[in-house]
């Protein structure tokens, strides 16, 4: 296996390739929790909700060529990709790629959960208990959330598109889980960059990085969801 790239010791191609990946994935940071903290369908949403997409869907899709070229599994890349899209098209549907490119992408979720957790029993049989570094309880849990994603394609597919809150839930839960990633990622970077301050590196700023889009995933699904309260939220498609 190669060793991981990173900015202190890629030269090359690949140190373009790790800068590019992270300059990118740092607007999509931004952009990301400038749209989550927005009123959703207000202009600053829109605005950085799109910046949002198309740079963390280009983060994602660069992070697939780094991990291939480490000879790593792509599947962050992937996972964090196809959550974007699926949550973008929600509200934006692009008619061009048609019903059988969802059900490829409902397809393909489901074979990503069943691969993740098989590598979360094949980790559990490992030394700590972790698959490429990776802990068997986290493996277990990404594949629980693709699991839930690829029933709600189903779902989507079986009712002919959703309305409403429940595509308003779609949009907003895959959003915040692909923040999760993006912010999770950069929460596990910053540990390792003894270059920045002691205070941009404290558990409290990890902590946030880490747990916060999530913690904001739950309130929306328990007032989106549960309360089917929707006062103060523009839900036609800009």
């Amino acid at each position: 296996m190669t060793e991981r790239l990173s900015l202190a010791t890629a030269t090359g191609l690949p140190l373009l390739s790790v800068a590019f990946h992270a300059l990118i994935g740092l607007i999509a940071l931004v952009a990301g929790i400038i749209a989550i903290s927005a009123r959703k369908g207000g202009k600053a949403h829109r605005v950085s909700g799109r910046v949002f997409v198309y740079t963390m869907i280009t983060t994602a899709l660069t992070a697939v060529g780094i991990y291939l070229f480490q000879g790593r599994s792509p599947a962050p890349g992937l996972l964090a990709a196809y959550l974007i899209f699926t949550a973008y098209t929600a509200v934006r549907p692009v008619s061009v790629l048609g019903r059988r490119f969802d059900i490829a992408l409902m397809l393909a979720a489901f074979v990503f959960a069943s691969l993740t957790y098989a590598g979360g029993v094949t980790a559990l049989g490992r030394p700590g208990n972790r698959l490429d570094g990776v802990p068997a309880g986290m493996l277990f849990f990404l594949g629980t959330i693709v699991l839930l994603a690829a029933i709600g394609d189903a779902r989507m597919l079986h009712a002919g598109g959703l309305r409403g809150s429940r595509r308003l839930a779609r949009h907003l839960w895959r959003m915040c889980f692909g923040l999760f990633i993006a912010s999770g990622s950069f929460a596990a970077q910053l540990v390792r960059m003894t270059f920045m301050p002691p205070e941009m590196r404290s558990m409290p700023v990890i902590l946030l990085l880490g747990g916060g889009p999530l913690v904001v995933l739950l309130y929306w699904m328990w007032r989106v969801r549960l309360r089917q309260n929707l006062r103060g939220v523009v839900t036609t498609a800009s």
